[in-house]
């Protein structure tokens, strides 16, 4: 337990002082880390999911989604990796956290979140999209980055989300218009 214990303790710290990438790109002062937007899914999951979706297995995607972010840091659509090389790369971070804090079944979640093949994993995925729409919408209205980012993050966020929810066409739509 101890042994767990202490390596909790390092990913979580990690979590916690890691700045999301795209914000860092795009020079915003004191960018959201990926403890922050983990959180920032967790709320939109538990305020948003259909009563149809296991709720639980939601939160859960929602709070491990970026784990492996701890040890591989946060790779973005824009950095020179591929799609099947970031996929295997996070694929292992998430089997050595499971291995080391002992947590049976994190990786068999993560690669169903990362695989969206259930309504689940394409809500929190969506909830993901909205989270950097939302933040983005929040350093332009307060003067977070010299240039307007909220619309290229809403375009490319509405493009590669499900929309299998009404709940998720309904929130973006209401997005666009605040």
């Amino acid at each position: 337990m101890k042994q767990e214990l202490k390596y909790l303790i390092n990913i979580l710290g990690k979590l916690k002082e890691t700045n999301r990438s795209g914000w860092k790109k795009k020079k915003i002062k004191n960018p959201e880390t990926v403890a922050a937007h983990s959180y920032g899914v967790c709320l939109l999951t538990l305020l948003f999911a259909p009563a149809h979706l296991d709720k639980e297995k939601c939160l859960k995607m929602a709070i491990i989604h970026d784990i492996q972010e701890a040890l591989v840091g946060d790779i973005t659509p824009y950095d020179d990796i591929t799609a099947e090389e970031k996929s295997q790369i996070e694929a292992q971070a998430v089997y050595q956290i499971e291995k080391q804090i002992k947590i049976p079944g994190l990786k068999d979640l993560f690669m169903e979140y990362e695989a969206k093949e259930t309504p689940e994993a394409r809500f929190v995925k969506d909830m993901d999209k909205l989270d950097a729409v939302l933040q983005a919408k929040y350093y332009d209205e307060n003067q977070k980055t010299k240039d307007k980012i909220f619309n290229e993050f809403y375009n490319y966020a509405f493009l590669h989300t499900s929309k299998n929810e009404e709940i998720v066409s309904k929130l973006f739509e209401i997005v666009a218009k605040i």
